[in-house]
């Protein structure tokens, strides 16, 4: 599968990973196990991760549900840990709520194509293998990606 993988990345530039997904039928996750655009990230340096991205001017947090793709672009939120969650309640920040990281199996750091241009994610995936959540590098108003972001995210 891994070959087929990168036959179709070298084949068609801007193919992306969700289509190479639907293409070969196979879950997403397999395609970020197996694709040379993807590493996979220490899942027990998820704290380091979540300071560095409050780091980031801004970041482009995606949650997607069978109904609804919740998009929300702010800072990254500092959090506390209690009753078993890591407590996301910042004062500087529209981002909020309470993240079950005992449960994040696996994290991928991810280059992709979305809409025709390059794009780059941090994807958190569940036991399940579904995605909890993403974090992407976020776009200025002229829709370039925020260049120091993107040099922090290819640092990871």
């Amino acid at each position: 599968m891994e070959n087929k993988i990168k036959e179709m990345l070298l084949n068609d530039e801007k193919i992306s990973l969700s289509k190479i997904s639907k293409d070969l039928e196979i879950s997403m996750i397999q395609v970020l196990r197996e694709a040379p655009t993807v590493k996979k990230y220490n899942i027990e340096k998820i704290d380091e991760l979540f300071e560095i991205l409050r780091g980031w001017e801004k970041v482009f947090l995606l949650v997607v549900t069978p109904n609804f793709v919740l998009e929300i672009q702010d800072k990254f939120p500092k959090g506390f840990y209690a009753h078993g969650f890591l407590n996301f309640h910042d004062k500087e920040t529209s981002i909020g709520g309470h993240l079950s990281v005992g449960k994040i199996k696996e994290i991928f750091l991810v280059k992709d194509i979305m809409f025709g241009r390059e794009s780059y994610s941090i994807k958190f995936f569940g036991e399940d293998e579904k995605e909890i959540f993403a974090v992407y590098v976020p776009r200025n108003e002229k829709k370039e990606l925020i260049e120091e972001c993107l040099e922090s995210f290819k640092k990871l």
